[in-house]
C-alpha cells in the first residue's frame, strides 16, 4: 500500500456506541439499521458484521443485500427500493430477503410468481416520492392476499427541521391509516429515520431506520455536531510536500489564492478523486498534529494545500512530510467541513471514493 494513499479509518465500537444510542431513544422498538451505500461509506460488511444486535438490516439494492449475505450476515435485510424485475424477485427468494412495495408494478409482479415473500407496503404521508396514497393502501393490502406483510412503511420528509410541522402531519396519517385497517400486519408500523430517531422525544411505530446517526454525524439541517454521538470515520491523508511562498506567488489552479506574505505551505495527498470537496472554501480548517490550517488554493484531483503560518494562527507549525492530514474526523466534524463545502454530511461520508483505503478498528463482532 502507497504511503501517499488517502485513508478513512473507521471505528466501529464509535459506531456500536451510535447504535446504542438508538436504542436508547427508541427502547420500545426494532432497529433496522441502513447500511445502504456501503454504509454511507464505512464498510458495510464490517458495519453489518459489528453490529450483532441489530434486529434487520435496511439497503437500496439488492445487489448491496447479496454482498451482506455473502459475508455472512444472517440478520434480515429488507430492500428498501424493492425489487424492479423477476431477476431482482428470485434473488429476494434466494437470500431470503425482506421486499418493500411502492408501486403497482411491483406488487403485480410479486402477484404473478405466486409465491410467498416477507413485504413492506411504503405508504406516502407527505415525502411525494415513493409509496402509495393513503387512500390506496387498503386496495394493495387486498391485493397482497397470500403474501406475508411485515407492516407499513412510510419516510419522513422533513426531521431535518426541528421546528418543522410536517413530521407530526406524516406521523397522524399513518398512525390513523394503521387504526383504520383490520389486515394482519397493518399495525406494525416503521416510521422514524435519524432526525426522527434524535429529534422525538418518543418516535413512533414498531421499527426505527436509523442511518447516518450511526455514523456519528448530524442529520439536522443547523449542521450542529451532536454530542452524544461518536464520529465513526477520521478521513486523512499524508504530507508529501513542504513549499516556501513569497509574497505575490500564487498556488493552485487558477490562482485563486496569492500570498499577502511571505509563507510556508503543506501539499497533502488528497483531491477531488477520493472524494475532498472541489466546491470547498477557501481557508477551510485541515488538522494536522491537533492544529488547523487554512486550505489555500484550488482543490485538485489528488492534491491540496494548507498554509502553515497563516497569520490567523497562535501556534508555530511543526509539520513535517510523513505527517498526516485530517479533512474530518474527531476533533474536525463532517458537520464543519459539510457547511464550508455548501453540502451536508451524507454526500461527503458518501463520497469517499473506492482509491481510499479503508481500516476498520475495534471489535469487527460486537
Amino acid at each position: 500500500m502507497s504511503s501517499r494513499q488517502a485513508t478513512a479509518i473507521i471505528d466501529l465500537d464509535a459506531i456500536r456506541h451510535n447504535f446504542d444510542q438508538a436504542k436508547q431513544r427508541a427502547p420500545a422498538s426494532k432497529v433496522m439499521a441502513v447500511v445502504k451505500a456501503d454504509a454511507y461509506g464505512h464498510g458495510a460488511s464490517k458495519v453489518a458484521q459489528a453490529l450483532v444486535g441489530a434486529d434487520a438490516f435496511g439497503v437500496a439494492r439488492v445487489s448491496e443485500a447479496v454482498k451482506l449475505r455473502e459475508s455472512g450476515i444472517g440478520q434480515p435485510i429488507c430492500l428498501l427500493e424493492g425489487v424492479s424485475d423477476l431477476e431482482e424477485l428470485n434473488l429476494a427468494s434466494v437470500y431470503e430477503l425482506q421486499v418493500v412495495l411502492h408501486n403497482w408494478e411491483q406488487l403485480e409482479l410479486l402477484a404473478s410468481r405466486g409465491a410467498r415473500r416477507h413485504v413492506w407496503v411504503k405508504v406516502d404521508t407527505g415525502m411525494g416520492r415513493l409509496g402509495f396514497s393513503v387512500e390506496e393502501t387498503p386496495s394493495v393490502l387486498q391485493k397482497l392476499g397470500h403474501q406475508g406483510l411485515l407492516g407499513l412503511m412510510t419516510h419522513l420528509a422533513d426531521t431535518g427541521d426541528k421546528r418543522s410541522t410536517t413530521t407530526g402531519h406524516q406521523i397522524d396519517r399513518i398512525t390513523s391509516l394503521a387504526n383504520s385497517l383490520a389486515v394482519p400486519g397493518s399495525e406494525v408500523l416503521s416510521i422514524a429515520n435519524s432526525g426522527g430517531v434524535l429529534a422525538l422525544h418518543k418516535p413512533p411505530g414498531d421499527w426505527v431506520r436509523p442511518g447516518l446517526m450511526l455514523y456519528g454525524a448530524s442529520p439536522f439541517d443547523d449542521l450542529d455536531p451532536i454530542p452524544s454521538l461518536h464520529a465513526a470515520m477520521s478521513f486523512g491523508a499524508p504530507v508529501i510536500a513542504i513549499r516556501s511562498i513569497r509574497q505575490g506567488e500564487s498556488v493552485g489552479y487558477g490562482g485563486i489564492w496569492t500570498a499577502d506574505q511571505d509563507s510556508t505551505i503543506a501539499v497533502v495527498a488528497v483531491g477531488y478523486a477520493d472524494g475532498y470537496p472541489r466546491e470547498i472554501a477557501q481557508g477551510a480548517p485541515v488538522l494536522v498534529n491537533g492544529v488547523r490550517y487554512p486550505l489555500v488554493g484550488r482543490v485538485s484531483m489528488d492534491l491540496i494545500c494548507i498554509q502553515l503560518d497563516d497569520s490567523h494562527s497562535t501556534k508555530t507549525h511543526s509539520v513535517k512530510v510523513g505527517d498526516r492530514a485530517i479533512l474530518w474526523g474527531d476533533d474536525l466534524p463532517v458537520e464543519e467541513i459539510a457547511d464550508k463545502a455548501g453540502t451536508i454530511p451524507y454526500t461527503l461520508l458518501c463520497g469517499v471514493t473506492a482509491r481510499v483505503n479503508r481500516q476498520h478498528r475495534g471489535n469487527s463482532r460486537g
